[in-house]
């Protein structure tokens, strides 16, 4: 788990801090790291003392929830050649924008997606 945070561009001192603080959820870690991108300079990473098992007050699961609202993808040979289109879901349907024109997109290839953009739905 700190391993695959750090390939997102965390140190292992946060990773750790990250997972200590969700219960070793790694999608909630990588929540919470996102959430304080400004805070991580000033972050005590100190490991807190342990409270007793007794005293220790249920977790509930606070997972965030999202919906994919857009998709950044590059149609081209390679990224030098070629020009990027964006994918756009709105009032429930898909929509392609490119330089020159906008169209309805009944299966976009989200897959192939450089860039996702979400909202959050709770």
């Amino acid at each position: 788990a700190v391993e695959m945070l750090t390939a997102m561009g965390f140190t292992p001192q946060h990773a750790k801090k990250a997972l200590r603080e969700t219960s070793g959820n790694i999608e909630r870690a990588a929540d919470w790291l996102m959430s304080r991108m400004d805070q991580l300079d000033t972050m005590d990473l100190d490991e807190p003392a342990s409270a007793p098992a007794a005293t220790a007050a249920p977790l509930e699961d606070h997972s965030p929830k999202y919906e994919l609202l857009a998709s950044i993808s590059h149609i081209g040979p390679n990224t030098s050649c070629g020009h990027y289109v964006c994918h756009i879901k709105k009032d429930g349907r898909w929509a392609i924008f490119n330089d020159r024109k906008v169209a309805v997109s009944e299966e976009p290839p989200l897959d192939l997606g450089f860039i996702y953009i979400y909202k959050s739905v709770g």
